[in-house]
This record gives structure tokens, sequence and C-alpha cells, in this order.
């Protein structure tokens, strides 16, 4: 029994640290890559479009939504006018199939990730292997596994993000004539930037917020992240410092958020009281401790590209939103629930890390720390896994099995 609970995941992560390989040792054979990418996507998909009802904490609770769309999701129903769109169209869509309803909602949130995949990283075959293993206080795989709004929300976010900014290497040349005094005009700019459209992106988040309404708090973050070209010493110093706060736990943001919700989200009537519960939610205990394992991962993962890319790479918007997605993540710390909010910047690094590792010369030393944290983000996934198999709490995951076609 303990070896069928975690088989799946065996040969998932086996798959992944072959993948990794393939990526690393045929760096630069275009179609190798491109087969392995497009191969690792659709397996990625079937395993968390065709999942059974029993597999992610809230997958159930969805599925009797898709089900019954009239009673809305959650305890009192009181959910997203755009998720409530979504369950009456797929439910007479998708002729209240539920395995359909889940494939339908992979689709949408892979797709976003594979598009943005295939446009904007160096490495896309990587990218599919970090998505995979990499993961703040959750990994970002087991997350697509439950949290069927949130990750609806977050594949139209990250489309947001790039026809916002345009791909990395072309926002980069952009940053570089401007460096070089060139005067960049409207036309200029769309004429470097070709796949940039504001209008699509306005319309994608605008979708994605009114899914999951956690999406509005980027728009800030998108505002503040244009002013934030800072030195790198200055970033190494901002990260290292969120960290020693968050770890210190020196004031209790949960209490402060719980303040704001207690007002803005008092009238059952207000949207923001949608959200209430969150305020005071967390899967499990919150690690308290000098070496944090839902902080230092990705503390370190900033320090890498700070030690690793230009200047000019640094002043980025796709790596200061990664930035910004660890220093929030490491404040945030005293309730597990907000890394979850943080997941639509997080999932940043999936094109960032690999776009680092493409403008090295010498491409060994990354490899071989990149094989170092992917390989203890394999060992913490498989932790995660045991301790939900033994104390099944949280988003549980195990045992995986696939759907019967019933559901």
């Amino acid at each position: 029994m303990f070896i069928s609970a975690f088989l799946p995941y065996i040969i998932i992560y086996g798959l992944a640290v072959v993948l990794m390989a393939i990526s690393m040792l045929f760096y630069g054979k275009e179609r190798l890559n491109n087969y392995f990418f497009w191969m690792a996507w659709l397996a990625l998909l079937i395993f968390v479009g065709l999942r059974d009802s029993s597999v992610g904490s809230d997958t159930a609770n969805y599925l009797s939504s898709f089900h019954h769309p009239e009673a809305g999701y959650g305890e009192h129903g009181d959910t997203d006018p755009g998720f409530m769109v979504y369950l009456y169209l797929t439910h007479y869509l998708l002729f209240d199939n539920g395995t359909l309803f889940l494939m339908f909602t992979a689709l949408v949130g892979l797709g976003g990730l594979g598009y943005v995949t295939r446009r904007n990283s160096a490495m896309p075959l990587y990218s599919m292997v970090i998505f995979a293993t990499f993961g703040t206080a959750t990994i970002f795989l087991f997350h697509y596994l439950s949290a069927v709004r949130q990750t609806l929300a977050e594949g139209l976010f990250l489309m947001t993000v790039f026809f916002y900014l345009g791909p990395q290497k072309d926002e980069l040349r952009l940053l570089e004539l401007k460096e070089n005094g060139t005067e960049i005009t409207p036309e200029k700019r769309d004429e470097i930037i070709p796949d940039r459209n504001l209008s699509l992106a306005i319309i994608l988040f605008v979708i994605a917020a009114f899914i999951h309404g956690s999406t509005w708090a980027m728009l800030p973050v998108l505002f503040i992240a244009r002013y934030m070209t800072f030195k790198r010493w200055i970033w190494a110093l901002i990260l290292v410092g969120s960290y020693a706060f968050g770890v210190q736990n020196f004031i209790s943001v949960q209490d402060i958020v719980g303040a704001i919700f207690s007002v803005f989200g008092r009238s059952s009537e207000s949207y923001l009281s949608k959200y209430g519960g969150y305020a005071t939610f967390g899967h499990g205990d919150v690690e308290v401790s000098l070496i944090n394992s839902n902080m230092w991962p990705f503390t370190i993962l900033g320090l890498y590209i700070i030690l690793r890319a230009s200047e000019k790479f640094i002043k980025s918007q796709w790596v200061i939103l990664f930035f910004l997605s660890v220093i929030l993540n490491n404040l945030f710390n005293d309730n597990i629930i907000w890394s979850r909010l943080f997941l639509y910047l997080s999932l940043l690094c999936v094109f960032i890390v690999p776009n680092v590792v493409a403008i090295q010369k010498h491409r060994w030393i990354d490899y071989g720390f990149l094989a170092l944290f992917t390989a203890y983000s394999i060992m913490r996934a498989f932790k995660m896994l045991l301790a939900q198999w033994i104390d099944p709490l949280g988003n549980v995951v195990i045992p995986y099995e696939f759907t019967d076609f019933t559901i």
C-alpha cells in the first residue's frame, strides 16, 4: 500500500530528473527540447486533469459546485461572480461531466503556463521541471491538484504578465537601448516588443480577478514594480532583511490583515468578506525557526539570480516581480495561506531561472546549483507527501488515483 500510494509521484519525479538532465546536456538542441517540452506539458495535463475527486483537499467541493452551480462554492455558496459564470457555462457545455470539468480547468491553468513558458523561457523543458518540483509553502504541482479557482486565475494572470511586459528577451533589448541613450517612442516600443498587448492584458487580468478575487492584490504590485529598479546590492539587502524579519516574527501580519477584514469585510454583502477566512486560516502549524523551509529556498533562489545576473537583467520587470514575491512571502510568513496569494508571482521563477542560465558562459556552475536545488525540492515534496500519508491534513494529494470517469 505504501509503494502504490507513492508510485505515481516516484514516476513523476523520476521523469523530472531525466528531463532536467536532457535539458542541461542538450541545451541549444531546439527540436529535441521542444519535443520533450510538449511531452512533459502533456504528462502534467493528464496528471492534473485526470485526477480522482479524492486528490486535493478542495477537488470534491469544486466538483459538487460544478454539478450544482446554483449552490455556488463554499460554505455559504458565496463565490466570485466570474467563477459562478464559469460553473454554469462548464456545467452545461461539458454535459455535467466532472472529469471533463477537471480536464478543461487544468487545460486553462496549465495552458496559460505552457503558452508563456514556450514564448518566454530560454529552457522551456527545464521550466516544466521547475513547475513540478519547486514551491514555497506548497509545491506548485500540488497546488494545481486542488485549488481549481486560483489555478484558473493563475494561468490567466501569467498570460496577463506576458502581454503586459512582452517576452523577457525583448524587454532586456529595450532596456539596453534605453541605457545607450536611444529615444523610445510608443511606436519604437511596439516594434521592439511586438507581443506586448495592453488591451489583451487588461481583459485577461479582469477575467482572472473575477474568477478569484485574490488576483486584485497583484494590481498594486504590478504598478509598484515599475519604480523598483534597484541595484543588485540593494535587492540583496532587502531579500536578506525580509527573511530575517520573517523568521523573527516581530509583528503579526495575520492580526493586521484580520483587522482589515473585520472593518472592510464585515458585511456579508461585502465582496471582500468572501476572503475573510484567509486572515486566520493556515495549512497546519506555521514553522517558526531560523531555518524556515517555507522561506529560505526562494530567498536563496533570489540571491542566486542577484549573484549570476547582470544589472540590466535585474532591472527586468519579470525579475523584480519575482523578487517582490519572495519578499512578500517572507513578510507574510505567519500565515501559510498567504504563500498561496503570492504564487501568482512566485510562478515567474519558472521562466526567470532558465533565462538566468541562458546568459551564462560557464553554465556548469548554474547546472550544479540548480541540480542541488531541484534535488532538495524533490526531497521536500516527498517529505510533504509522507507527512500527508501519515496524518492527512491540509492539501492532501496522496494517495494519487486516476479518475474512473464517474465523478
